[in-house]
């Protein structure tokens, strides 16, 4: 009982960190989320192996809360093309669920490192990049949006992120509106959140040496925490956000992403 009571305060804390910061830097959360469960879990005595798989699915099943709520605003705005979304969530779907079922295969060492590469490029692209990548006048179609969305599903599958990241920059870059790629980027953490969830039960159920509490690679414990304190601490972010420079705040985040990225990969030297 004392280890879940030090978990609960310890996972209330995270929540309003991890909450105030996405809410700050304007994300979905995963890239902050992921570096706390990887330096917290080794301390909290989750089982090495198990590790990154353990915080890879239960940053997934977080994002699903705050994909409902921001993209049912961003459908009442407007913004959300339905059909347009009905394509890309099929590669989503493609992608996440290959993503989800390979998850168990690596090791927490190859995780760690691809989550670390990962962080990294998106830090130095934020960091460097001005609208310097154009790919076309218009997203693609049919088949090409579907090979495209299951890399985005992929990629976050393996990294514990909603694909957020990867969506919103591809979309513009094929000449979108922002506001319309900013909403097709919150839906798509409907769909990886959920697949890359449902799947990661399934896939864990009978793994060894998970936390109590755990439904399959999902820490039922931490999810039930976070998620309300991510709710209060992220308008918070965002008001904050409201007074500071938007240039200063990408600089912010490229620069921690970076450093995060670079220090996980130190350790696994």
């Amino acid at each position: 009982m004392d280890d879940v009571l030090l978990r609960i305060v310890i996972f209330i804390l995270v929540g309003l960190i991890s909450g105030f910061f996405a809410g700050l830097f304007g994300i979905g959360g995963g890239t902050i989320r992921m570096p706390i469960f990887i330096y917290l879990f080794p301390w909290l005595g989750v089982a090495h192996p198990v590790m990154m798989h353990v915080a890879t699915a239960t940053s997934m099943a977080l994002v699903i809360p705050s994909a409902i709520s921001s993209s049912r605003k961003h459908y009442k705005l407007g913004d959300l093309d339905v059909e347009f979304f009905k394509t890309w969530a099929v590669g989503l779907l493609v992608g996440v669920v290959i993503g989800s079922i390979l998850l168990p295969f690596g090791s927490t060492e190859i995780l760690q490192a691809l989550f670390s590469i990962y962080i990294v490029l998106v830090g130095l692209y934020i960091a460097f990049n001005h609208g310097r990548f154009f790919f076309g006048q218009r997203p693609p179609e049919g088949a090409k949006m579907v090979g495209l969305s299951s890399i985005v599903g992929f990629v976050a599958a393996m990294t514990g992120t909603s694909g957020g990241t990867l969506t919103t920059p591809i979309l513009s870059a094929f000449n979108m509106r922002l506001e319309r790629a900013l909403a097709i980027s919150a839906a798509t953490g409907l769909i990886t959140g959920t697949a890359a969830s449902i799947v990661a039960i399934i896939s864990g159920w009978n793994a060894k040496e998970l936390p109590s509490y755990s439904l399959g690679y999902v820490d039922v414990i931490i999810f039930l925490v976070m998620v309300p304190t991510v709710m209060v601490a992220a308008p918070i972010g965002v008001n904050v956000s409201h007074k500071m420079n938007e240039r200063t705040l990408q600089l912010t985040y490229a620069v921690l992403l970076i450093v995060i990225g670079i220090d996980l990969l130190r350790r696994l030297i």
